[in-house]
């Protein structure tokens, strides 16, 4: 009985030890001191942390999260971390919970922050610091950043904003979105997966300020990247199908929004909510996307001998391996030689030892030292 409750008791300390060893979140980071225990959360309880934004982190693939609460004298905040299958989920939530309120800092890969409230991505992690009545200085959030940045994924981020026009754009408006329910909140089309997830991550949003007749108006640009060319053109003609998208006359069904749309290869980019035709083509028409095609793959060329070569060639070979046979001859001659006369008898020459095999055909047998002694 003892025994057993000995074991149980190792089973839970070495649990609890293992527990401790998964924290990323420190004890503390610059002024901030860690005043309660991480919890921590796993895909499916991820309601308990969020709510309201379950689904959206599970399309983010939030693999788990971790939060703790600090305290910096009275001050108090509340760290998230999300931990993200790769660089680009991580990026993703980082855009889609970036507001109007958070000006950039230099945290990270990618952060901003306000009087209440940071985000600073690392590698595929998303730190989100939560201080309603307190301010995180830039210096403790570099300091968190530089803990978490050993256990980060280093793979690159996303490359699809940088075919975003920077004409009209309005700063820090991009949503790279990963999943229906994300761009349902900006592109409010339709709920379902209209885009085809299944078939491309690689989708972000932004708005633009577009200028017709002397007078601005708001548009949002979605600009999607497929793994060829031939998946981007099937998507784009069902989207042709299903939106009103470039309507001749220019007027669409009630309840319907207006899209223009575009294909260059396997990117399809729609502005949704220009004011004009002309207007949607100065925009997409911004848009520079080439696709590259790349051959790595290890080559070699062959090419024939002249005749005069292959005789020089074979002439050259036969040679070399005459003199090597008369070299090998001399070479073993010789060794023979020197072992008769330092080792006579035993080496070479051994009568009594060496026997041959007859087949009997003759009537005279023959001897070994028939080979060594001239006939008489």
């Amino acid at each position: 009985m003892r025994k057993t409750f000995l074991l149980v008791l190792a089973m839970i300390f070495a649990g609890a030890l293992s527990s401790r060893a998964q924290d990323l979140l420190p004890d503390t980071f610059g002024d901030w001191k860690a005043s309660a225990p991480s919890q921590r959360y796993a895909p499916f309880q991820l309601a308990q942390l969020s709510p309201a934004d379950a689904a959206i982190l599970q399309e983010y693939g939030v693999q788990s999260a971790e939060q703790r609460a600090y305290a910096h004298g009275a001050q108090t905040a509340t760290v998230t971390l999300y931990r993200h299958r790769d660089p680009s989920s991580a990026y993703g939530l980082y855009t889609f919970y970036r507001s109007d309120a958070l000006t950039p800092v230099d945290a990270g890969s990618f952060a901003c922050a306000s009087r209440d409230r940071a985000l600073v991505v690392v590698g595929n992690f998303l730190i989100d610091v939560a201080s309603p009545a307190a301010h995180t200085a830039e210096t403790d959030l570099q300091a968190l950043a530089k803990v978490i940045s050993p256990q980060a994924d280093p793979t690159p981020f996303p490359t699809i904003g940088d075919y975003l026009p920077q004409e009209g754009l309005v700063h820090r408006s991009e949503r790279y979105v990963a999943g229906p329910q994300a761009l349902n909140r900006f592109v409010p089309l339709a709920q379902d997966d209209w885009v085809g997830f299944d078939f491309t991550e690689d989708v972000i949003v932004a708005r633009y300020n577009l200028k017709n007749a002397g007078a601005s108006h708001d548009a949002v640009l979605v600009l999607v990247s497929y793994p060829t060319q031939q998946i981007a053109a099937a998507k784009f003609d069902a989207m042709l199908r299903r939106f009103p998208i470039d309507p001749p006359d220019g007027t669409v069904p009630g309840g319907q929004a207006l899209l223009y749309g575009k294909r260059a290869s396997s990117l399809v980019a729609l502005v949704l909510g220009a004011p004009s035709r002309a207007a949607a083509d100065a925009l997409l028409d911004k848009i520079s996307y080439q696709s590259q095609v790349t051959w790595n793959e290890p080559h070699q060329t062959y090419t024939e001998p002249s005749i005069s070569k292959m005789v020089v060639g074979a002439i050259l070979g036969t040679g070399t391996i005459m003199l090597l046979a008369i070299v090998a001859g001399i070479g073993f001659g010789g060794f023979r030689i020197v072992m008769k006369f330092l080792f006579p008898g035993k080496v070479f020459d051994r009568e009594k030892q060496v026997e041959i095999l007859q087949l009997g055909i003759s009537s005279k047998p023959i001897r070994a030292k028939d080979f060594y002694e001239a006939p008489n």
